[in-house]
């Protein structure tokens, strides 16, 4: 009987303290913990032995699959790097889905027809990455996983930036999966394994702390500490008083029959929308429906804002304002951005980066900016890290100041796409219940994208909702 098996592992910056863990053919294990704790050095460490200075790692499985975000990301590195749109003069929009497919496709592997069925990806298939949504990518990967015929297949966060529908007909492949396949799912969310794991590991610190049967570990006191919440804040950060309130009576956005094409498909067609002083919208629908095309128009970091009837603090787009006119009044955070967020730098100065709207930070905070990112950089529980490098944290603690840098100049208008996208269940909690208190202020409005609906926010007046054809305007509570 196949399994894989770590012995004596060290707690390093890139491996987990344990003393042995085995999993054997035939289980499902979910890796559970708190965000940067370890459960995805955890799961690098079983799929191909990532991070081990010492200790033991040996396996009689004979082929290991892989999904993760730095997998994702790695690729989307490559892309950024042979981006040929200037030689082109039109945007290169990267290898298409079925290139990324062949690429690791083995000789003998199966047709892969079923296989793209199966994943959604029949009508993405000429599609280059870089046109693909979040949730679009992350099937990808899970297809160059599946394509290599795995007996072991280790799932990092599979169902992040997923749509509802898709999500649940991946829990339905991966109990059918389950039936052939060793799985180990790492997640944030103990709902996302709903019924699918047959024994628990838990990473705190850098340790793999319990492990066991899933009933054991769940009915382990341990357990219930380790995942209880406690994320109670009792006043915001300070706010910076050189921000002035908004001051223009009209609505904070106008959309006038927008039309958006993309790789030579229409995206969003003859849309308006007006959001009216003191709504506050959720955005939700399938992946690739036009959502984070609809908030990058009101952003500026989508070109056809300029050739659509689109109007963002009473500024119409085109009309001699520069896009840093309206940003100054924006706060986002976005999968996109995470993703762009590549330059040198630490911890604290990526919340600082948030008062000028840049990547990185290329102008002098004055004291009382500096003061208030130190504050937002306690409120995410991150001030032992201020200066480690970015890129060296985990994609939860990164997540988390890339939301404490939008948040940071409690701006007019915030633009928050999957904002909790990788954080667990604690620091969701603590980030929703901030939005909260900061949109009560009364000084700020929301967009919030989201496919949760665990994401509960009290102060959301308005829904826009895409059916799967068109888009509907929804009263919150009607």
């Amino acid at each position: 009987m196949p399994s894989i098996t770590l012995k004596n592992t060290p707690s390093t910056s890139t491996c987990v303290k344990l003393d042995e863990l085995t999993i054997s053919s035939g289980e499902t294990w979910g890796i559970v913990g708190r965000n940067a704790g370890g459960k995805s050095h955890l799961g690098d460490m079983l799929a191909e032995g990532d991070g081990l200075s010492s200790g033991q790692r040996s396996t009689t499985f004979t082929q290991i699959g892989h999904l993760s975000f730095e997998l994702e990301d790695a690729l989307l590195a490559r892309e950024i790097r042979e981006d040929d749109s200037e030689f082109l003069d039109k945007i290169d929009p990267g290898r298409t889905v079925l290139e990324l497919i062949h690429e690791v496709q083995p000789d003998n592997s199966p047709p892969l027809d079923d296989l793209i069925t199966e994943l959604g990806l029949a009508d993405l298939t000429d599609r280059g990455f870089r046109l693909l949504s979040t949730g679009e990518r992350r099937r990808l990967m899970l297809a160059r996983a599946l394509i290599l015929s795995p007996d072991l297949l280790i799932l990092d966060e599979p169902f992040d930036g997923l749509d509802q529908q898709f999500r649940a007909h991946l829990t339905d492949l991966l109990r059918e999966y389950a039936k052939t396949i060793t799985l180990v799912i790492v997640a944030n969310r103990l709902g996302d394994l709903d019924d699918l794991a047959t024994h628990l590991a838990c990473a705190d610190q850098n340790e793999c702390v319990l492990s066991g049967t899933k009933n054991e570990v769940e009915n382990n006191p341990a357990f219930t500490q380790l995942m209880e919440l406690d994320c109670e804040i009792d006043t915001l950060p300070s706010r910076d008083p050189s921000i002035a309130p908004a001051t223009w009576t009209g609505p904070l956005v106008s959309m006038k029959q927008v039309t958006v094409v993309h790789g030579g498909r229409e995206i969003i067609s003859s849309f308006d929308w007006l959001v009216e002083r003191g709504h506050h919208w959720k955005i939700s629908g399938p992946n690739g429906c036009g959502k984070s095309t609809l908030v990058n128009l009101v952003s500026g970091d989508h070109t056809q804002c300029y050739s659509n009837d689109v109007t963002v603090m009473g500024m119409r787009r085109g009309q001699g304002e520069t896009i840093w006119d309206i940003k100054n009044h924006l706060g986002i955070i976005s999968p996109a951005l995470h993703q762009q967020y590549r330059v040198s730098t630490n911890a604290f100065t990526v919340i600082v980066s948030g008062f000028f709207d840049s990547v990185g930070l290329y102008q002098e905070a004055n004291p009382t900016q500096l003061q208030i990112a130190r504050e937002w950089l306690e409120v995410v529980g991150m001030t032992a890290l201020a200066t480690q490098p970015f890129r060296s944290l985990s994609f939860g603690q990164q997540r988390l100041l890339l939301i404490a840098r939008a948040l940071v100049k409690q701006p007019p208008l915030l633009i928050l796409d999957e904002p909790c996208q990788g954080l667990d269940g604690i620091n969701r909690a603590l980030v929703l219940r901030v939005i909260d208190r900061i949109v009560a202020t009364g000084l700020t409005q929301l967009l919030y994208i989201t496919h949760e609906p665990e994401d509960h926010l009290d102060c959301l007046t308005h829904h826009l909702i895409h059916d799967g054809t068109d888009w509907e305007k929804r009263v919150v509570g009607s």
